[in-house]
């Protein structure tokens, strides 16, 4: 059974692709947001902390040299002399190996976290992918599809119905039936007056009288 279109409100369609376009691009802007996010967390791990601590490590081994050298030289100044105390040489020696070893943790748990984000960053990127092409590629039809219905509301809108004079059915009919009554009422009056007289019958003579034989 078919039904007449309800056309509302076109207004509410416009709104709403109004309200689409700006989801879309807080969206795209907050995806974007997040890809740079990750591109900044693994340049900041692999690059900035992998690097500085690979530098380190190899400052470190240096001092640690260093320090070890200077024990070395106490050590054979000391020779003979009971006087002269390595102490400071052997505390220096000490805390260079300890920040040597912090220096190779440090390594040893940047390299570990690496793969650790990659990993990471991977799953991220299968998950927003649907939501990504969708946005460059689903909406932009949604939109498309919306606008084609906004233009065809409006032209059925700007349609008008013909205007014609209808006949009350009742009214018209009874108006009918009075001027049929009229109508047959005035011709009959006309008719009588115009009919010519018919001419009398004349009677009939008498036969005449037999002859008296």
């Amino acid at each position: 059974m078919s039904q007449d279109a309800r056309v509302l409100s076109v207004q509410a369609l416009r709104d709403f692709k109004v309200s689409m376009i700006k989801f879309v691009e807080e969206a795209r802007g907050a995806l974007s947001g997040v890809d740079m996010e990750l591109r900044r967390m693994r340049d900041w791990l692999e690059r900035d902390q992998l690097g500085y601590w690979t530098t380190q490590v190899k400052k470190r081994q240096e001092a640690l040299m260093n320090a070890r050298s200077d024990l070395a030289k106490r050590h054979i100044a000391a020779q003979g002399n009971s006087s002269i105390s390595d102490t400071d040489q052997k505390e220096a020696v000490r805390l260079a190996q300890k920040r040597l070893h912090i220096a190779e943790e440090k390594v040893q748990v940047v390299k570990r976290l690496i793969p650790v984000l990659h990993h990471a960053i991977a799953d991220y990127k299968s998950c927003a992918s649907p939501m990504t092409d969708h946005l460059s590629g689903g909406m932009e039809k949604s939109m498309g599809t919306l606008e084609k219905m906004v233009r065809s509301l409006e032209d059925y809108l700007a349609l008008q119905a013909p205007t014609t004079g209808r006949l009350d059915p009742v009214g018209g009919a009874a108006r009918s039936a009075e001027g049929t009554t009229a109508s047959s009422g005035s011709a009959a009056p006309a008719a009588s007056a115009d009919a010519p007289t018919p001419a009398a019958t004349p009677e009939p003579a008498e036969a005449p009288a037999a002859a008296d034989r």
